[in-house]
């Protein structure tokens, strides 16, 4: 549980521009050099718009979730580069659009704006999503953000100004874009598309609740890792992507979407930093029960955080997202990292007892 209190912590800050300043843990970058991300091979600027970089910091560890900031009085530019093998871009750009839109204390009242797919450099597809709010709140006047994929990458690239509106501040962006010096081979990306609320809402099981039965436990901290050990994010990417839309189920924080409208599943995003809580039929549970004359429904919990993937409690029926916070409380069955060479599955010793 507190792995995830702290990712909800980061997204919070992710989102508004001063804390982004002031979080997260130093990386070693030379001042008036550009500096390269470590991992995903873009390079980004000492400068940006006139602005200089400040610092460049991250948030956990592995560089997996780095961003450089550049600073010039209340004006800021944030570049970010996190790894995220779950959701897809029009959902984590959902997720920063809400952080802007509904932030009054922090923005005032704000305009709902309808962002714009657009193509980023190096690539031949609008993978990317970009917008820009005009702020009655001060410090700033404008904000405008963009999110875009670089294989198992997104880049997010965020400009607060105190002097420009919503739409001169989103007209820099395309500058600032093609300032960042990219991989030379980008694996290709399916075009974005915002995020429409879902037609039909999910039912939830009210009586959901965690599985007690420590045969069906074991099983799933075994499977859920053995799993998560295949999600390098490396595969080729779909022709078409899946089209996502938001439920309007009530979250003690982020939003639950559907892939094309799933009817008995969906992910919890945290908030745009592409961590979140994947809930969904357990097939494998169900098939293990029809090779013993067993009828089994459960639902498989899955934390996707940049560099591992935590196997929760399964669940006896689909649970509301206020429900599924819950589950967070109980010890974790298993931890795969999904990062690096080697596909470490650590189950939780507990279990088997």
């Amino acid at each position: 549980m507190r792995i995830w209190m702290a990712a909800l912590a980061a997204g919070m800050m992710v989102a508004t521009p001063v804390a982004a300043q002031q979080s997260g843990t130093a990386i070693n970058a030379k001042p008036g050099k550009p500096y390269r991300f470590k991992h995903s091979g873009i390079t980004t600027p000492a400068q940006l718009d006139g602005i200089a970089r400040v610092g460049v910091r991250q948030f956990g560890d592995q560089e997996l979730d780095v961003f450089a900031k550049y600073e010039n009085g209340e004006d800021m530019i944030t570049v970010y580069v996190y790894r995220s093998l779950t959701g897809s871009v029009p959902v984590w750009f959902d997720r920063a659009r809400a952080s802007v839109e509904q932030r009054r204390e922090l923005f005032g009242n704000v305009a709902p704006v309808v962002p714009t797919a657009f193509t980023p450099p190096g690539q031949s597809t609008a993978s990317g999503l970009m917008a820009g709010w005009t702020l009655n709140k001060p410090p700033y006047r404008g904000t405008a953000l963009a999110i875009l994929p670089v294989g198992e990458w997104l880049v997010k690239v965020r400009y607060s100004s105190s002097k420009m509106d919503g739409a001169a501040v989103a007209a820099r962006i395309p500058a600032i874009l093609d300032a960042l010096a990219w991989p030379r081979t980008i694996p290709a990306a399916p075009a974005a598309a915002p995020v429409a609320a879902c037609a039909t809402p999910l039912v939830f099981d009210t009586a959901a609740t965690a599985v007690t039965d420590s045969k069906a436990i074991q099983s799933a901290a075994l499977t859920g890792g053995l799993i998560a050990a295949a999600a390098d994010g490396k595969g080729t990417p779909p022709a078409t992507a899946p089209l996502w839309c938001r439920d309007p189920a009530p979250a003690p924080f982020g939003a639950a979407y559907r892939e094309n409208a799933e009817p008995e599943g969906y992910l919890l995003a945290i908030s745009d930093s592409g961590r979140g809580i994947a809930v969904q039929p357990d097939v494998i549970a169900r098939e293990l029960g029809q090779a013993e004359g067993k009828q089994v429904r459960q639902w498989s919990v899955a934390g996707y955080e940049p560099g591992s993937v935590a196997t929760h409690p399964p669940m006896t029926g689909l649970p509301s997202p206020e429900t599924l916070i819950g589950v967070l409380d109980r010890p974790v069955l298993a931890r795969t990292t999904t990062w690096g060479k080697k596909r470490d599955v650590a189950v939780n010793p507990d279990v088997f007892k």
